[in-house]
Parts: structure tokens; sequence; C-alpha cells
């Protein structure tokens, strides 16, 4: 059975303290929080505590690497690119040393063909093919002072089938030069004599020339074939010289006498001797 409090007990001073602690109690829970401060980057740490170092926030170790990254890269393209120019300025380095060179050798030459324009007589050296139909002619090679002037060869028998060819047209230095020339054959026969298709000839000779200060002239040597139908394949083959006198415009002066050079009959005789040696080998090769 509850009995009602009487108004003295309602009056004691515990029941006034537990309603106080009550009150109290109800306005801290409905008043609001207070928001925790951070603690002070600088703040001290408390005596008898290590400093613990910082630990680096998960957002700010990304971007640490990515500016790392970034500078590495400029670095090396800084460096290809001054590679790439070390280069560059090498080659141009080389290509100037090679236009002054070049430079050099035009001017010598420009000299030289100058003063062999300005003295000396103008020489035409030129080779006439009038050899027998059991040969062709495949190369030709002319020799000036011994120093070569023009080499020729086909062997598709276009050459053989041209009458004149000059290989020389220019001015000398007054005195004596010694021209040269060799010539190789091709063997040409049919039926009976297919077998020549086997050998080749050659035929060479030299011709002492004298060049004189002045004028113009034409040397011309001359393919022929030698002896008749007893005298040996490799004792045709000969060379012949003939010298011309030429006007300003470049043709033979009439009534000028020409001048025929005994060479064919040495020049013969040596190309014989060395065609007979070359036709063996060669049908020594075709036997094979």
């Amino acid at each position: 059975m509850l009995v009602p409090k009487t108004p003295q007990a309602r009056r004691s001073p515990g029941n006034f303290a537990r309603r106080l602690a009550l009150a109290c109690a109800g306005v801290l829970m409905l008043a609001p929080l207070p928001a925790a401060s951070a603690p002070a980057a600088d703040e001290a740490p408390a005596e008898g505590e290590a400093a613990t170092p910082s630990k680096p926030s998960k957002a700010s170790a990304p971007a640490a690497a990515k500016g790392g990254a970034a500078a590495s890269d400029g670095t090396r393209q800084t460096e290809a690119y001054g590679e790439r120019l070390d280069a560059l300025e090498s080659e141009a380095n080389a290509l100037k040393d090679k236009i002054f060179r070049s430079k050099a050798r035009l001017a010598v030459l420009r000299e030289t063909v100058l003063a062999g324009a300005m003295a000396g007589q103008r020489v035409m050296l030129a080779h006439r093919n009038v050899m027998g139909a059991g040969f062709q002619l495949t190369k030709i090679s002319y020799y000036l002072d011994g120093a070569p002037i023009r080499v020729i060869r086909d062997d598709s028998g276009s050459l053989d089938q041209q009458d004149e060819i000059v290989v020389f047209d220019g001015n000398l230095a007054a005195g004596r030069h010694v021209v040269g020339i060799e010539l190789i054959y091709k063997g040409k026969g049919f039926g009976a004599f297919s077998y020549l298709r086997g050998y080749t000839f050659q035929a060479s000779s030299k011709y002492d020339l004298d060049v004189s200060e002045r004028g113009a002239m034409k040397v011309v040597s001359v393919g022929y074939e030698r002896g008749n139908i007893t005298t040996e394949m490799g004792d045709r083959p000969s060379v012949d010289w003939q010298t011309l006198t030429l006007d300003a415009s470049g043709r033979p002066v009439k009534g000028a006498k020409s001048r025929a050079s005994s060479a064919g009959g040495s020049a013969g005789g040596s190309a014989g001797g060395s065609a007979g040696a070359s036709a063996g080998s060669s049908a020594a090769s075709g036997k094979e």
C-alpha cells in the first residue's frame, strides 16, 4: 500500500538536492556539444613524452610522387634535347668541312682547266673500228701519258657497230705525249666457225704525239684485221694510227697531208701473241 508523501517529506533537503541534480543533468543533455578542436601543430609535447614524427596523409603522398615523376621526366627530356642538338651540331660541322673541301677542289680544277684552255694545242683522240666480221669489239681502253682517260665496255654489240668514237677532245700542254690503246674482241662465227664465240682477242699499241703551242689536230687509232685467210686468228687484230690537222671549227684542213704511223706492225705482233694466249685460256674455259 502506497502512502502519499507528506509536505514535510517533500520539503526535506535530500529531495531538494536530488531534484537539483536531475535538473542540471537535463540541461547538460539538451545543450549542444562543443566541436573538438584539432591539436595545434606547433604544440610542444609533454615532458617525458618522445616526439613522434607526424605521418603524411594519404592524399599528400600521391601528389608528392607525381611531382617527383614530372620533375624526372622534364630532366630526361632536357638531356635528350641536349644530345640531339650536339649531334646536329656535329653533322653541320662535318657538312661545312665537306663543302669547304669541295670548293677547294673546284678552285684547283678550274685553274687547271683555264690554264690548259689558254695554252697548248687542241687535240682530239678518236678510235675507228674497221675490224673484220669474225671479231666483235667489246672494250676500248685509252691512256694518255700512262693514265687512263676513258674506258668503254659493251657486250651487247652496239659498240662494235659504231664506226668512230671520240674519246678525248681538249687542250694539251706543248711537248711530247704518249697515247696508248687496248682493244678487246670477242670471236664471232657461224656454222663450222661457231667455236670462235668462246675466244677473246686483244690488241694494244702506243703512239708518240708531239703537241705544239697552238693549232688543232686529230689523232685516230684504227682497229683493223691484217693478214689473209692463212693468218692465225690471234695474229689478225692490229692497230694503226693517223694524224690530221684541223681548222678552228674542228674540221680537217683541205690539202693537208695526213700522217700515218707504222706502229700498226709492232702493235699487231704483240697483239697477236697476247690474243693467242687469251684465246687458249678462253677455249679451255669454254670446254669446261
